[in-house]
């Protein structure tokens, strides 16, 4: 039997445009599988530039040729956080990355805005008003990754900038907006995510008047304490809990350097051992610095 011409002459062009969707999927992917071998040729806490450079090469190629796609941009900031934190050592070299970062967030928060009635209306909405909303348009999955991604970027381009000088630029005010949003869209999300945020936040942002007034540094264990009990397996929490009892309630020191001390022992996880070396080289140091 022969086939209608139409089919005939639909068919290549068909076959082209299954060639490019399977294309733009790829992007991802491959970033996807760079991304699961990021420790590969690790010493320590610090990881190689290979692994996470293609994983960041091929989200930042999904980004370009699938802007509206936001998987794309929560993966690319999540291996640019990594390659910030794991493989940059000079302050220059993590300004830039986490720098970078800031401009993938505020791309991403732009694409997620359009879908929501636009960006001004979302960044005036409070936390759980934009959880309602993004729930309702069923962006939730997307946006609760960027908005934590946001805040870590922000969060640490503020610590290589000049936590002052950042605080004074209304960073402060940025990361507790999205870390807010986090906990008001999914609080056990990484870790319970947006809790550690928060807690670091209050932990470490300067009091500065006019800017960074509501900083409360109760309220930082009180994160970390809600992070720990939500995902008490997750090294950072543990620590970031330690380090801010040493920091602000020297009375809970034997409190805090007992949980620094069973982080330190702990083996790290197969599938996050850079990060969980990393958790462990933060415990040691507390430890050191606040041994009496």
């Amino acid at each position: 039997m022969t086939r209608p011409r139409s089919f005939l002459y639909l068919a290549p062009g068909i076959l082209l445009l299954a060639s490019a969707a399977q294309a733009r999927q790829d992007a991802v992917a491959l970033g996807d599988a760079a991304w699961s071998r990021r420790a590969e040729g690790r010493q320590g806490a610090h990881a190689q530039p290979g692994p996470i450079g293609e994983a960041i090469a091929a989200y930042e190629r999904a980004v370009k040729e699938q802007p509206d796609r936001l998987e794309a941009y929560w993966k690319l900031l999540r291996a640019l956080h990594f390659k910030g934190d794991f493989v940059a050592r000079a302050r220059e070299e993590k300004q830039a990355v986490f720098g970078h970062g800031r401009d993938v967030v505020e791309a991403a928060l732009g694409r997620l805005g359009a879908r929501a009635g636009g960006r001004d209306k979302l960044d005036k909405m409070a936390p759980r008003e934009a959880a309602r909303s993004l729930s309702t348009l069923q962006l939730s999955t997307e946006a609760v990754a960027i908005y934590l991604w946001g805040a870590v970027h922000w969060g640490l381009w503020g610590d290589n900038f000049g936590r002052l000088a950042a605080a004074r630029q209304g960073v402060g005010d940025r990361i507790r907006r999205y870390a807010e949003t986090v906990i008001a869209i999914d609080e056990r999300y990484e870790n319970a995510g947006g809790h550690r945020v928060l807690g670091r936040l209050h932990t470490l942002a300067p009091k500065v008047p006019f800017f960074t007034g509501w900083v409360d540094r109760d309220k930082a264990v009180a994160e970390l304490r809600r992070a720990v009990a939500l995902a008490p397996d997750y090294p950072l929490n543990q620590v970031f809990l330690g380090e801010a009892l040493l920091l602000h309630h020297p009375d809970r020191a034997a409190e805090a350097r007992e949980i620094l001390r069973r982080q330190a022992a702990r083996p790290p996880a197969p599938e996050q051992v850079v990060e969980d070396e990393d958790a462990v080289a933060r415990a040691k140091k507390l430890l050191a610095e606040h041994s009496s």
